[in-house]
């Protein structure tokens, strides 16, 4: 029952066109969801169903648009599954995150406050807080000065 309540609210999720319902139906689904966020259409989660509280998004946090975030990924019933076992953790966002366009989000990354993730950008690591980061697999390219911000 949990998996098809979950696939109903992703479904409503991405056509709807109002932003403050669509972060409500990512509360209801079990996402934290901080405040003045930013969460296109598009968007799109990859996880287990019956798997709640696995993604963080801090406040005034902009995510641009086809970006992927990867709380469980496995080769399914593949073969590779005894080689590959499934891979779920969690996802932290932190506070006024800025993540660009077409980026790709795998399990168990953190990514620091004030922090900026170039579109395209593939993270598979952790991003400390106040750079920029860009590439497939992401790497720092810029630190940003906290002074500043």
């Amino acid at each position: 029952m949990r998996k098809i309540y979950k696939k109903t609210l992703k479904f409503i999720y991405s056509i709807n066109p109002f932003l403050g319902l669509r972060i409500i139906l990512f509360r209801l689904i079990g996402y934290k969801i901080g405040a003045q966020v930013y969460l296109p259409r598009d968007l799109k989660i990859s996880d287990l169903s019956e798997r709640r509280n696995n993604l963080f998004i801090g406040d005034r946090v902009s995510i641009g648009p086809g970006v992927i975030l990867i709380t469980d990924s496995g080769p399914n019933n593949s073969h590779l599954s005894k080689l590959f076992p499934l891979e779920s953790d969690k996802i932290f966002i932190g506070n006024d995150v800025w993540i660009g366009a077409g980026v790709i989000i795998m399990p168990g990354v953190n990514i620091g406050q004030n922090s900026i993730v170039a579109a395209g950008a593939v993270i598979t690591k952790n991003i400390p807080p106040f750079c920029i980061v860009a590439g497939v697999p992401a790497k720092i390219i810029k630190y940003i000065n906290a002074n500043e911000v």
